[in-house]
């Protein structure tokens, strides 16, 4: 991979996590309408799967990949695959119940007075998670830019053994 296609590809993995980031800071400013809130939470999920799906693209273009040593990305980037994928249902989950609570109600009403605990823990883990996510994303995307992962190497033959 080029420099420059390396500088657009991270800069745009970059941007999604800035934008999962916004939307879990601002979106209960928008608690009162609901459809704002429906439109965040799309854009959240969908920037969630583009981040997942770019990795994966990513992963493809490397030389390990194309060298069919797959199993030395699989070793250094489990963590990273894992994590986003927990991470991706927390938040499909979280904003799937925060809607079905939110729905049909009053433009005044607070999630947080039903008393449910579960949302609660929930909630908790899903912002955790974002931590532990942003943390492995950017650790990934910017170890990816490594020239070792897009050329033959004493490295990758080390590796590879």
């Amino acid at each position: 991979m080029k420099a420059y296609q390396y500088g657009i590809i991270a800069s745009v993995q970059l941007l999604l996590l800035l934008i999962d980031l916004v939307i879990n800071t601002a979106a209960e400013h928008f608690r009162s309408d609901v459809m704002i809130l429906l439109v965040l939470y799309i854009v959240q999920d969908v920037a969630l799967v583009l981040a997942l799906i770019i990795l994966f693209l990513v992963f493809f273009n490397t030389y390990v990949f194309k060298a069919g040593l797959v199993s030395i990305l699989i070793r250094k980037f489990i963590a990273t695959i894992v994590v986003t994928i927990i991470y991706l249902g927390l938040c499909l989950t979280l904003h799937v119940w925060a809607m079905k609570m939110r729905w049909g109600q009053e433009e005044n009403f607070y999630i947080w007075d039903t008393g449910s605990d579960g949302y609660l823990i929930l909630y908790v883990c899903q912002r955790a998670g974002s931590v532990l996510y942003y943390f492995f994303y950017k650790r990934t995307t910017l170890r990816l830019g490594d020239p070792h992962y897009y050329k033959d190497s004493s490295w990758l033959r080390q590796h590879a053994r």
